[in-house]
């Protein structure tokens, strides 16, 4: 096993061990399965997968859901990102509801976050008001509560 994977599970174990009832770890993955498959979120309590409105990001998207679920990971969510519009949304939509998918929340596109990010900070603080935050914030109270 990749030594990498390993400190990963074992670190996210040790901090679920300890954390308290109230705490939320979150923890940002890479795109894929490599880190499912090599157990890497073994101790998740909720998995969100995100998937953006094209047909590779959705058939990712189900694959995770999928493999989670074989690894005994009961708790998974789908956030839709970059929905331009009402054809993007009814695409996902339409995909996650065929695959059994529990859509949760989306995050539209919104150019200020590569404003953002030429700027080197963190979209929250340059551009709180920007349509991608708000969803952002509303979706955060969705998966917390």
């Amino acid at each position: 096993m990749c030594s990498a994977h390993a400190t990963v599970r074992g670190f996210l174990g040790e901090l679920v061990a300890r954390a308290d009832n109230d705490r939320h770890v979150i923890v940002d993955m890479e795109a894929g399965l490599e880190h499912l498959s090599r157990g890497t979120g073994r101790h998740l309590s909720r998995l969100v997968a995100v998937l953006e409105p094209y047909y590779r990001s959705m058939e990712t998207a189900r694959n995770v859901v999928a493999l989670s679920a074989e690894l005994g990971i009961d708790d998974v969510v789908v956030v839709a990102n970059k929905v331009r519009d009402a054809a993007d949304r009814d695409a996902i939509a339409e995909f996650c509801a065929a695959h059994g998918m529990r859509l949760v929340g989306e995050v539209p596109f919104d150019p200020t976050l590569t404003q953002a990010e030429r700027q080197g900070g963190a979209p929250i603080d340059l551009v709180p008001g920007s349509p991608a935050v708000m969803a952002i914030t509303r979706l955060a109270d969705v998966l917390t509560a």
